[in-house]
């Protein structure tokens, strides 16, 4: 590669990493034209499209990356993720699960494309939460917290699955170790409440949900879910 085309690469990455989309865009473009045969630059270029929701396009520019190099895990991963913003559920796991064959044969996924599997996961584990397949969506939760157990939103989501599931103290178990780790973190202590809430202990639901508002005293979420749990604990 020469020392031209690398700048012009080198600061498309660093517009692009600025938020500068368009601009990075556009040098992009020209360095995939100058070197055809590059996979790592139609992957750049398939994240650029995609971040501005050419979707089609940045499929396109994946599948190029794959042409020249189908053992490319990171650009199937890309892929998989764009199917999903496509709505493309059957597509996004089937280039997800070729990521992952390939990850267990050649086992070396760097930390940032760690962080987007579990992402992935975490993405098909929404979809499923949205049509209310709980145990596909418990699976999809689960597998990116084995790759990455620091997400405290996906064990977040994890816990809320269990609480739909009816699976309380599963779900305060999930919670509590969110709390553990984030006593301010208001989503989880609020889903936990409503899972001692969901199992009859409306007292540790509104203990918990007091001692949020000692922190977040104009959340009205909290405070309106208080008023209706002390109303039925009275009645």
């Amino acid at each position: 590669m020469n020392p031209e085309l690398k700048d012009k690469i080198i600061k498309g990455k660093t517009l692009f990493d600025q938020g500068r989309v368009n601009e990075a865009l556009t040098l992009i473009k020209e360095a995939c034209e100058q070197a055809p045969n590059y996979p790592d630059i139609h992957n750049q270029l398939g994240l650029m499209y995609s971040m501005l929701g050419s979707y089609m396009q940045a499929v396109n520019a994946f599948k190029k990356a794959l042409q020249l190099n189908q053992n490319y895990v990171e650009a199937h991963l890309n892929l998989s993720i764009t199917y999903n913003e496509m709505g493309k559920y059957t597509d996004a796991v089937t280039e997800y699960e070729k990521a992952m064959k390939l990850e267990q044969i050649e086992g070396r996924l760097t930390l940032g494309m760690k962080a987007k599997l579990a992402n992935a996961h975490k993405e098909l584990g929404l979809t499923y939460l949205e049509i209310e397949e709980f145990k596909n969506a418990q699976r999809e939760f689960l597998k990116a917290l084995k790759i990455a157990p620091q997400y405290l939103d996906i064990r977040t989501l994890l816990g809320n699955t269990y609480i739909k599931m009816g699976m309380y103290d599963e779900a305060i178990t999930e919670l509590e170790k969110v709390v553990g780790i984030n006593p301010q973190y208001i989503d989880a202590r609020v889903k936990l409440a409503v899972a001692h809430y969901k199992k009859g202990d409306k007292n540790t639901s509104n203990n918990i949900l007091k001692e949020t508002l000692s922190f977040a005293p104009d959340n009205e979420k909290v405070k309106v879910f208080l008023k209706l749990s002390q109303t039925e604990q009275n009645e």
